[in-house]
């Protein structure tokens, strides 16, 4: 079974942690994620700004026992409370001082955006790079430090996030979906399974197996999508493109919504 980010969450607060800064840092990480997939730089960063806050609070909370009220984060105070526990191991090293040097960075980052620039590339999209990997590096690290967690635990926690829930499907513990609407197309339903799966590839025997058709069906639509740049595929298999991405959300998923109404 994938590690989640409720299983992470509950074993945090299992091990002391206060379940506000718990839930308020796995609140800011889902947007982040969120908001990077759809491209939305800007809130990425401010997110990932917010994120780093309720790094520190946890951090704070861990260390010295203490709550922190998540609604007033005094971000220096705190950062500059952490750099001066005392290090005694690599594991201090990286909990008092990398974590919340990293956090700082990101914290920058944020604050930064509302002084006005003058440039002819918008650093935004460079910059919700760095601040998404780095939100994946923190929160890596405190499964790796305070969890002991394995590498592939890690990288489900990680991957948990991008996998989407849809109403259109429902997953059964045996790994299989059922699509939940009479007369979707051929194409409408692989495109559903690779948002479903997304950022996994699906292999055309997975789409066989899922969508109970013949290869040959399923070979014939993977080039109509491809043709089209709404999926990518590789000997890895298929995975949307971010053109597939919005396809689905807008015309697929508000159809859904709007026929609930």
């Amino acid at each position: 079974m994938a590690f989640t980010l409720e299983d992470f969450a509950k074993k945090l607060v299992d091990l002391g942690i206060d379940k506000e800064i718990t839930d308020r840092l796995i609140e800011y990480y889902k947007e982040v994620k969120k908001a990077h997939l759809s491209n939305k730089c800007k809130d990425v960063i401010r997110y990932a700004g917010q994120f780093s806050e309720a790094i520190l609070t946890l951090i704070e909370n861990k260390v010295s026992g203490k709550s922190v009220n998540v609604d007033k984060v005094e971000f220096e105070k705190i950062y500059k409370k952490i750099l001066n526990y005392p290090k005694s191991n690599a594991k201090d090293e990286i909990l008092t001082l990398a974590l919340p040097r990293v956090a700082r960075s990101v914290y920058t980052l944020r604050s930064k955006k509302d002084v006005v620039h003058v440039k002819t590339v918008d650093p935004d999209f460079i910059d919700s790079v760095y601040c998404v990997t780095a939100c994946d590096w923190m929160l890596s690290e405190l499964a790796f430090l305070l969890l002991k967690a394995d590498e592939r635990e890690v990288y489900e926690l990680i991957n948990s996030v991008l996998k989407k829930k849809i109403p259109l499907i429902e997953e059964f513990e045996d790994g299989t979906i059922v699509f939940l609407k009479e007369g979707l197309s051929w194409a409408d339903e692989i495109l559903l399974a690779l948002y479903h799966y997304y950022p996994q590839r699906l292999k055309r025997q997975e789409l066989e197996k899922i969508l109970k058709t013949s290869s040959s069906i399923i070979y014939t639509y993977l080039q109509r999508l491809e043709d089209k740049r709404l999926i990518h595929r590789t000997d890895e298999g298929s995975k949307l493109t971010q053109l597939g991405i919005k396809y689905v959300e807008e015309n697929l998923l508000i159809k859904q919504e709007n026929s609930e109404v």
